[in-house]
């Protein structure tokens, strides 16, 4: 009975490897090196304390959980390497009870060996818990041990247990911290730009990718049946087949739960698992996780498939927390996406639900001044007023053209500068024309003494011809002296310089009728105003309005139509009409130094009263009335 077992260590083997395991046991932070440090101190502890003579340890195993998952791997072994068939029993017996097992003579229990057992091993399996979780198993095979050894040796191995902190707790926090980082990169994922479906997508795609499973769905909708967003991967959630009927369904089974709901199934769960079963078997998984989350009137589900063992419950919940906090983000990127009418309603049916239920007298004054203003604005009239864009042009423009073919000599203004009457403003070159004169005159002196010629000689015919000839000269002459007048070109009256600039083309060529200036007398203006083809049947003459230019945004001009012109021409793209206006008499003085002809600004002519909802609702409505007679048949 006391003789040493084939594969054992003997008290002096272990006694020399014990300093060894303490500095494994102090310093390491591998998993493997820990367990098998301690398990050696333990089974030296053991051995001090029951057997002093021979080793009480015949052999044993750690096994600890290295993942999230509920699976177990053994991380060191003592003896001769392979465990017996009953410490394996023994071992999955605990990891099944989480507690306490120890049997000897091959049966479980504590109780004395049966006659003839006294020569079979003990074995025992003590659980290690750690925060409430069991983190690792150890299982020892013994010498034959009477039922309070066998004990004291259990005891042993459970106040040892506690040195399994110092290296589970880091992994506890990494485990966290991996987590942490789950959590702030799937909401940074909500931020980015883009509809909820793209957003959807990529953050099913990174949990899927993350957590190392099959698929990651999102499904929204207020009520059922639930709208899948998005799928991990993409390409199924606009797709109709059977599994993306099968995943609604899924769905909506966690919906109408209203809890997390399990395939398999947990032994707590009481909701309908008959959608996630269909959904597994369709889609080839071994499990499938659906966790809703209302916001506002709006559900989210999210449902996680994958293979091999079901997710425990810690990560479940894990599940649950992050859906929680991606969930508002996600609603408020929901209401983002609403159109304005649907906005509306929400905001008011919220508005309401405030007011109505458990509402104070201000929640119920500021429902009144709500329904005050909106008769207000359904009863209440108003000066209507169409806009325009407008332009202030003088009401008399005079052209100054060349007189005649001839070069530039001097030109003396530029535009924006006022004139005065008959002062100069141009001269063209007239040395051409001073030679044509003087040629004229010597012409007709040539004339003149060839008809006293004619007339000394009686030849009457002659002083016919020669007559004619010096009339014709004359004629030539009189042509010269006009342009001669006419080559120093002068302001016909009062006025400013709006167009041509002549300065930078001294020697330039003309010909006769080229506009060389443009002037406008800054007496009388005219307002051109364009009016949106939808206003334009609201125009008449007569009616009166209010200007405002650009360059002169406090002051405001009174206008009055005079001509509408049912001519429309296209600018910028919109469809325009012209209509005339002129200041009002008296408004501005004659020679006002701040107005301008080409200044720009907004023109609003009043066409009359109207209620208040035709005055902002008008443009929306005719274009929905035109758009309705377009798709009617």
């Amino acid at each position: 009975m006391n003789a040493a077992l084939p594969g054992s260590a003997t008290r002096a083997q272990r006694a020399f490897a014990e300093p060894q395991a303490w500095r494994d046991l102090l310093s390491s932070d591998d998993a493997a090196a820990f367990s098998l440090a301690w398990l050696k101190l333990l089974a030296a502890t053991i051995d001090q304390a029951l057997h002093p003579m021979e080793p009480a340890v015949l052999g044993g195993f750690v096994a600890m959980r290295l993942g999230t998952v509920q699976r177990y791997t053994r991380t060191a072994t003592i003896g001769d390497g392979e465990a017996s068939l009953l410490l394996a029993k023994v071992a999955e017996r605990c990891l099944q009870v989480r507690q306490p097992i120890g049997q000897t003579g091959g049966g479980e229990g504590v109780s004395s060996p049966a006659a003839g057992a006294e020569e079979l091993p003990a074995q025992i399996a003590v659980p290690i818990m750690v925060g409430g979780e069991m983190e690792a198993v150890v299982a020892l095979e013994l010498r034959p041990l009477s039922p309070l050894e066998l004990d004291r040796a259990t005891r042993f191995a459970q106040w040892a247990a506690a040195w399994f902190t110092r290296i589970i707790a880091p992994r506890d926090a990494a485990a966290q911290r991996a987590q942490a980082d789950l959590v702030v990169r799937a909401l940074g994922l909500t931020s980015v730009k883009g509809s909820l479906a793209s957003v959807g997508q990529a953050l099913c795609t990174y949990l899927a990718d993350h957590l190392d499973i099959v698929r990651v769905s999102l499904g929204a909708a207020e009520q059922a049946p639930q709208r899948v967003l998005a799928t991990s991967r993409g390409g199924l959630a606009t797709v109709r087949t059977d599994f993306m009927v099968a995943l609604m369904a899924a769905l909506d089974e966690a919906v109408s739960a209203g809890s997390a709901v399990c395939w398999p199934v947990p032994q707590d769960q009481v909701a309908a698992i008959g959608a996630h079963d269909r959904l597994c078997r369709l889609h080839d998984a071994d499990w499938a996780v659906s966790i809703p989350i209302t916001v506002e009137r709006l559900t989210f589900v999210v449902c996680f498939e994958g293979k091999g063992p079901a997710p425990e419950l810690v990560m479940i919940e894990a599940w649950r927390h992050l859906v929680g906090l991606l969930a508002p983000l996600l609603e408020l990127r929901h209401a983002g996406e609403r159109d304005l009418p649907t906005h509306a309603v929400a905001l008011l049916r919220r508005n309401v639900r405030k007011w109505t239920i458990g509402g104070d007298r201000r929640r119920w004054m500021g429902l009144a001044a709500f329904a005050a203003v909106s008769l207000g604005l359904i009863f209440g009239r108003g000066e209507a007023r169409m806009a325009g864009h407008a332009t202030l042009e003088g009401a008399l423009r005079r052209a100054i053209v060349a007189p005649f073919d001839g070069y530039i000599q001097e030109a003396a203004v530029r535009p924006g500068q006022r004139v005065q009457a008959g002062q100069t403003i141009l001269r063209l070159d007239d040395r051409d024309l001073v030679l044509q004169q003087l040629d004229s005159r010597a012409r007709i002196a040539e004339a003149q003494r060839q008809v006293s010629d004619a007339v000394g000689r009686r030849d009457m015919a002659q002083a016919a011809i020669s007559l004619a000839r010096r009339q014709q000269s004359e004629a030539e002459l009189k042509l010269v002296q006009e342009n001669l007048l006419r080559a120093r070109v002068s302001a016909p009256f009062d006025a400013l310089v709006i167009s041509g600039d002549m300065t930078q083309q001294i020697g330039a060529p003309v010909r006769r009728g080229d506009v060389m200036y443009e002037l406008s007398p800054l007496l009388r203006y005219r307002i051109a105003v364009e009016i949106e083809e939808g206003d334009f049947a609201e125009i008449v003459p007569g009616q009166t309005g209010s200007l405002v230019l650009s360059a002169l945004p406090y002051e405001t001009y009174p206008i009055t139509v005079e001509l509408v012109t049912p001519i429309a021409s296209a600018k910028d793209g919109r469809t325009v009409f012209r209509v005339d206006a002129h200041l009002a008499p008296g408004s501005v003085e004659a020679g006002h130094e701040a107005l301008r002809p080409g200044m720009q600004g907004v023109a609003k002519i009043n066409v009359g009263e109207r209620h208040y909802v035709w005055i902002w609702t008008r443009t929306m409505l005719s274009w929905a009335r035109l758009k309705l007679w377009e798709w009617l048949p």
